[in-house]
């Protein structure tokens, strides 16, 4: 990430002021969202910046999904629900998407998620994509589909 800035934890504190990535979703939670989330300990943003612009974000949760949603290897051997990591947010701004940055960005939340998963237990990285060229990135990254969701998983560790 060259000019950009080692992913780092965002706060309110962080200048997000003109970031757009160009999905509404993700954007409104960005303004509306990140601060409650971060009181409320429920989600944990990483951003990248370049140049004091927020070029990209992700976000973090401890998740947990039901026996009745999974299917094989996640569902195999777990309790119930399975213990995960939910990749809840992941946005680029507009002027950064052809950069690679959410790229990056995904390689650091899965290094992440695995260093938590060894400390706290956790079968798998999920995700939510917001569109059909997020869950076409996903899939290039080797993220799973979960039968009769729009789901889709990478798992941390093997049995």
């Amino acid at each position: 990430m060259s000019d950009f800035t080692f992913p780092r934890r965002l706060t309110m504190e962080g200048d997000i002021d003109g970031f757009d990535c160009g999905l509404p979703v993700v954007n409104n939670w960005l303004r509306n969202q990140l601060k409650n989330a971060g009181r409320q300990h429920t989600a944990v943003a990483y951003a990248t910046f370049s140049n004091g612009v927020l070029a990209g974000f992700y976000t973090l949760s401890a998740y947990g999904i039901n026996h009745t949603e999974a299917n094989g290897w996640l569902k195999r051997n777990s309790p119930d629900p399975i213990p995960a990591i939910l990749l809840g947010m992941l946005g680029v701004d507009i002027r950064y998407q052809t950069m690679h940055i959410g790229s990056q960005l995904l390689r650091d939340a899965t290094l992440r998620a695995s260093n938590a998963a060894e400390i706290v237990g956790a079968k798998a990285l999920f995700v939510e994509p917001a569109s059909d060229s997020a869950t076409k990135f996903y899939e290039h990254y080797g993220f799973r589909h979960i039968e009769r969701s729009t789901k889709m998983f990478l798992p941390l560790k093997r049995n």
